[in-house]
């Protein structure tokens, strides 16, 4: 982590310390002047979002109480079993 903070310290200065033997502020071959010129550039500005108006105050039903235990019917019997005929 130390060595990233250094790294970037280090090269910042160079970047910003950086110059020509002909005292021009660009050259197009020098990779630190093309990357001292690439930034994002806006097209258009961002159309802001729309205000949206409260119309009414809906409110969420109140969860259904669902039973604890199983009830069960008395007199429940269940059906008989499918007859299965081997083939």
């Amino acid at each position: 982590m130390i060595l990233c903070v250094l790294l970037v310290a280090v090269l910042g200065t160079v970047q910003v310390a950086h110059t020509h033997a002909d005292g021009s502020a660009t050259h197009a071959d020098c990779s630190l002047c093309a990357a001292a010129h690439i930034a994002v550039h806006v097209e258009q500005t961002p159309a802001p979002a729309p205000a949206a108006a409260v119309v009414a105050v809906q409110h969420a039903p109140l969860p259904a109480i669902l039973p604890s235990s199983l009830s069960t019917f008395a007199l429940f019997t269940r059906p008989p079993p499918e007859d299965v005929v081997p083939a």
